[in-house]
């Protein structure tokens, strides 16, 4: 587990548990709230593929010494953008964009024609 003398600004961590397992993040803010607690807030880098299906906010809310238990520390950018790179590529096919009805070539049969000789 880390302690919270290892949480920095620019820190790079790596989530092992919770509602987003596997995503990277930057340590964006540390500090102390007015209740006199220690808490550090997080900026998600990308969310891996396949495993969230509606987007979510890139910022943290502010999390506690506690959950300094669901995160690894992962070390420098070099380090992150190694692990951003090696993730598996998603299992969704993508979709070829469809062409407009008039690039087609072929018309609607209702479709009046505008000149005679097309």
């Amino acid at each position: 587990m880390m302690d919270r003398e290892e949480i920095t600004l620019g820190v790079y961590l790596r989530q092992t548990a919770g509602d987003r397992p596997g995503i990277i993040a930057v340590v964006h803010r540390v500090g102390t709230s007015l209740s006199g607690e220690w808490f550090f807030q997080l900026r998600y880098l990308g969310c891996p593929a396949g495993t969230r299906k509606r987007s979510g906010s890139e910022w943290s809310v502010n999390l506690r010494e506690i959950d300094l238990a669901y995160f690894d520390l992962i070390g420098p950018w070099i380090s992150a953008q190694a692990l951003l790179a090696s993730r598996p590529p998603s299992s969704k096919r993508k979709k070829e964009p469809a062409l407009l009805a008039w690039r087609r070539g072929t018309p609607h049969p209702d479709q009046l024609r505008m000149f005679e000789d097309c």
